[in-house]
């Protein structure tokens, strides 16, 4: 088996769905974590593009979460070989993907302590953002278990990881679309995903 380590500052971010895909591959790895303010900018010139998170198998390093998502996925039977379902599992994985700047300035604006400003930047995205995405989403589960065919991908984890957080810090998001909702709490239930969530360091984002 391949020797894996991830690299990521100590955070969840762009690195928890990589995280989550290992956990429901059940794939052992290193987690490398490092601080984002003191260690990082001697870090960034060993990384390739400048940006994490990278893993590294047996050395070899693989850059951007959604790619490194999909390769485990392949190597570790969570893909499926439908070329059709396989382009519609990348197209939900990217549109989820889409949120995270918006989100990610709530949270900027949260910790450097601007309530007025993460206030208003939540009523945006939680109001006009959110809610196309999860509606078409949710449209793409109708008569249907899982995003690609009958078994679950790595695009159902990275989904489920990413709205899972989302759905924390905004309690009902998920209620208007009960198949999407559904489908984050049976990922978020898998034995493996449900240990890592117990187990994991405690970090602000």
């Amino acid at each position: 088996m391949p020797q894996y380590k991830l690299k990521y500052f100590n955070l969840r971010g762009r690195g928890e769905p990589v995280r989550w895909v290992l956990a429901a591959a059940d794939q052992p790895y290193e987690d490398i974590r490092f601080s984002r303010e003191t260690e990082w900018p001697f870090k960034k010139p060993e990384m390739p593009y400048g940006k994490v998170p990278v893993l590294y198998i047996d050395d070899k390093p693989l850059s951007q979460s959604v790619t490194i998502c999909r390769y485990l996925g392949r190597m570790h039977n969570l893909y499926v070989d439908d070329p059709w379902e396989s382009a519609i599992g990348d197209e939900v994985a990217d549109s989820v993907h889409d949120l995270l700047p918006h989100a990610a300035q709530m949270v900027y604006a949260k910790n450097a302590g601007d309530a007025e400003k993460a206030k208003m930047l939540a009523t945006e995205f939680y109001t006009s953002t959110l809610p196309p995405v999860m509606r078409e989403l949710d449209r793409r589960l109708e008569g249907r278990e899982w995003f690609c065919g009958d078994k679950m991908t790595w695009s159902d984890v990275f989904v489920a990881c990413y709205l899972s957080q989302l759905s924390a810090h905004h309690e009902g998001s998920l209620d208007a679309v009960p198949r999407l909702k559904a489908l984050v709490e049976k990922v978020v239930k898998i034995p493996q995903i449900e240990k890592w969530i117990k187990e994991r360091p405690d970090t602000p984002m």
